[in-house]
């Protein structure tokens, strides 16, 4: 079980909605809030899903926080954590980032201002328009999996295809046969 950096208390396993379509599960600590983003985790998730993982705790929001700067260390690997400087983030948005295994540490508050610049971005780049900050369409036969926690990247939109049966076992039939082959072949 994963412990809180800043509590050092086991963490609940929260779920958030990703895109395209997928769920990752995250890691939250009920003492202090923070958010615990294993590498891949954080950039996918909706923005809209801050709002419900970070809602406001009036208990939490009134109690003291200890003014001490302490020193952060990885729930995963036990490196220490170093400060995100990126001007492009802004003053008001300080992640904790594993240089090791890549696992981002985002204090109660800091989640919900990443994703509001990440919305903000991603609407100034994709311009003003219904479908700003909307994904599109996409082939699920395009994605490619990454990584250990099923991260996708897809390299071109396509129009929605319902797959027939016999084409979605003639498919995974062919994956289970290319995983077979390198598994015996050890490449």
């Amino acid at each position: 079980m994963v412990r809180c950096p800043q509590c050092e208390v086991p963490m609940n396993p929260v779920t958030a909605r990703a895109n395209p379509g997928s769920l990752i599960e995250l890691d939250q600590c009920a003492q202090c809030g923070g958010i615990w983003c294993d590498k891949w985790e954080l950039f996918p998730i909706q923005p809209d899903e801050a709002a419900r993982l970070e809602q406001a705790d009036q208990e939490l929001l009134c109690a003291p926080l200890p003014l001490a700067k302490k020193t952060l260390y990885c729930s995963r690997c036990t490196a220490r954590l170093s400060t995100v400087k990126d001007p492009s983030l802004g003053a008001d948005i300080q992640l904790q980032r594993c240089l090791k295994c890549d696992a981002i540490w985002l204090n109660r508050g800091q989640f919900t201002q990443y994703k509001k610049h990440q919305k903000r971005v991603r609407s100034e780049k994709m311009g003003a328009g219904p479908a700003a900050g909307e994904l599109p369409k996409m082939d699920s036969k395009s994605w490619v999996v990454t990584g250990t926690q099923g991260m996708f990247a897809y390299p071109a939109g396509m129009e929605e295809i319902s797959p027939t049966f016999p084409a979605t076992i003639s498919g995974a039939a062919k994956l289970v046969l290319q995983t077979l082959v390198r598994m015996v072949s050890g490449t």
